[in-house]
């Protein structure tokens, strides 16, 4: 497409956006659509053919660049396989993208999957979802929250979620030896409201007091730059059921990412390796299994962040990558309703409800983290793999002959975590509820003005 005989868009300018679109699956003409957001369209120009020598210039190669055969993709395909067991061919296509920078055609991965797996395919095309409804204005009108606890009692490992239903965007999923303290949840969201610099109109969950430091915060900083507010509460108490999208984003998550790590642990457990209620091995499970499980939770969070789910007919949700909705809602005739923090404001809920210094936010005690650390560095700092986790697990359990040193800490553990799972934060007093709870999300005001509802759907592609 011609310039306009205006001179060409510097790489410089645009390097970071080219690749981050790239990235995210953008076509030439989507990256020519996109790029003119970061650079000076009155004085520069950039079409297709520029785009693609600067992409050659980059070393960001097409699909067709790469090349790539069913030999080539299969040992990827393997690891990607062993962890996540149940996936599909169009999540493991994203995931070679995301992963490994691995570009491959549809019908190359369906061939490869059609030639080692027939059986496996066949069984992920009968699948059928249900479908729920969900209602939200738009982008940044509600954040909606859960925890999960499926692995909690087998594993010590308890998981929380936190999820714009608009545009499906995962706002943070953390994994952590508890999910019960209010104060670790507020600071999930003080951290992500500090990354990104705003909140949203309300925030959601179940009814429970581990959700009443997100509430407080929430509602003190909407009452702070909004005093119109003042007497309600600014979080909605999904009760019977009714936070439909956080629920149906953990039956996506235990159906792609749980089966090969719940495989994996379970070996451990059933060899003897484990036990969740002996606090020494607690403790060094806690210590190799968490940073380690997070990074894979980040790396799932990335796949579901920048990829765009399969095309619904039957949703009125806008359809794109949930990142792109986010940052681009006006590109999707969508509204966003993001309400803007100044950091010193953060600061202070943050030293108030989740204080850095808090317990809570401890891995494991600190005179146990010196311990583990050494022996850690003892054996060479091994990396922690699917493959390798209970090796290195079983290393350090067995490095700790002497806990003379530690007994005291190591015993006190059982009674350290329930006092922490019980720790009260009380909600605010006198706060009247916002209309909507079990119903319709509307905007802060709990008024019906006329807002477009959308629908959605917990099924995934194959």
């Amino acid at each position: 497409m011609p310039n306009q005989y205006k001179p060409k868009a510097p790489l410089e300018d645009i390097r970071d956006a080219l690749e981050a679109y790239f990235h995210l699956g953008f076509n030439d003409k989507k990256l020519e659509e996109h790029l003119k957001d970061h650079y000076d369209t009155t004085v520069y120009g950039l079409g297709i053919k520029s785009i693609k020598r600067y992409r050659k210039e980059l070393g960001l190669l097409s699909t067709r660049q790469q090349n790539h055969t069913s030999a080539s993709i299969a040992g990827a395909i393997a690891e990607i396989r062993e962890m996540f067991p149940s996936r599909g061919r169009e999540t493991i296509r994203k995931e070679l993208k995301l992963r490994y920078g691995i570009r491959a055609s549809h019908a190359l991965v369906s061939g490869h999957l059609e030639e080692t797996e027939p059986d496996a395919v066949k069984a992920r095309r009968v699948r059928r979802f249900h479908r729920r409804k969900f209602h939200a204005a738009g982008v940044n009108d509600v954040w909606a929250q859960d925890q999960h606890d499926k692995w909690g009692p087998r594993f010590g490992l308890w998981l929380h979620n936190n999820i714009d239903p608009f545009t499906g965007y995962n706002n943070w999923l953390k994994v952590w030896w508890t999910n019960k303290n209010p104060r670790l949840i507020a600071g999930y969201y003080i951290e992500t409201v500090r990354a990104y610099g705003a909140i949203p109109l309300t925030t959601q969950s179940d009814p429970g007091s581990e959700n009443y430091g997100v509430a407080n915060i929430q509602t003190l900083a909407r009452h702070h730059l909004d005093p119109t507010l003042a007497g309600t509460l600014q979080h909605r108490w999904k009760r019977k059921k009714n936070n439909v999208k956080s629920e149906a984003n953990w039956s996506v998550l235990r159906r792609d990412f749980a089966p090969g790590f719940e495989d994996l642990f379970k070996s451990g457990v059933n060899q003897g390796w484990y036990s969740v209620d002996k606090p020494l091995e607690n403790l060094v499970f806690r210590w190799l299994a968490i940073p380690w499980i997070q990074s894979e939770l980040d790396k799932w969070v990335l796949h579901r962040n920048r990829t765009c789910p399969r095309r619904d007919p039957k949703k009125v949700l806008p359809h794109g990558i949930p990142l792109v909705i986010r940052d681009k809602p006006e590109k999707f005739d969508a509204m966003d309703f993001k309400v803007i923090v100044p950091p010193e404001l953060i600061d202070r809920l943050e030293a108030e409800y989740a204080p850095p210094d808090h317990e809570v936010f401890c891995l494991v005690p600190p005179a146990f983290n010196v311990r583990i650390t050494h022996l850690y560095e003892a054996i060479d700092r091994p990396v922690v793999t699917y493959k390798s986790f209970w090796g290195i697990y079983r290393q350090l359990l067995h490095a700790f002959e002497d806990t003379s040193d530690l007994d005291m800490v190591i015993s006190a553990v059982p009674d350290t975590v329930n006092r922490i799972d019980n720790e009260e934060l009380p909600l605010i007093p006198g706060m009247k509820e916002l209309r909507g709870g079990d119903g319709v999300i509307g905007k802060s005001s709990g008024k019906d003005d006329g807002h477009v509802y959308a629908d959605f759907t917990d099924s995934e592609s194959e």
